[in-house]
């Protein structure tokens, strides 16, 4: 039985699946161990951008800014949310609560 080495078993993997052939009569014709094909599947499922190119992610421009909160007032803190909200609170607020409360909002 052989031994491939990642960059073959991408290839082995892609080829099997476009073969019509089950995991067992692939890994059989192939002479490589079902177990190992079967994990090297199961990578691919999980890690599905290291093998699939146009899975990579795209970035989106970004101009960085000499402020990053130009619009706070003195004597406030301003938190800007995932959501794209933003919430500006007076500055000396119990810090217990508004942990709470960036919880509560996510």
């Amino acid at each position: 039985m052989r031994r491939p080495g990642p960059e073959e078993w991408r290839q082995l993997i892609t080829e099997f699946e476009t073969s019509g052939l089950t995991q067992k009569e692939f890994a059989a014709e192939k002479d490589v161990s079902l177990s190992t094909m079967q994990y090297w599947l199961y990578k691919r499922s999980k890690l599905d951008s290291k093998f699939d190119v146009k899975a990579r992610p795209q970035f989106l421009p970004v101009e960085v800014v000499a402020s990053a909160a130009p619009l706070a007032r003195p004597g406030t803190i301003e938190v800007a949310l995932r959501s794209g909200l933003t919430v500006r609170f007076a500055a000396g607020l119990d810090t217990r609560y508004l942990a709470e409360l960036l919880a509560a909002l996510g």
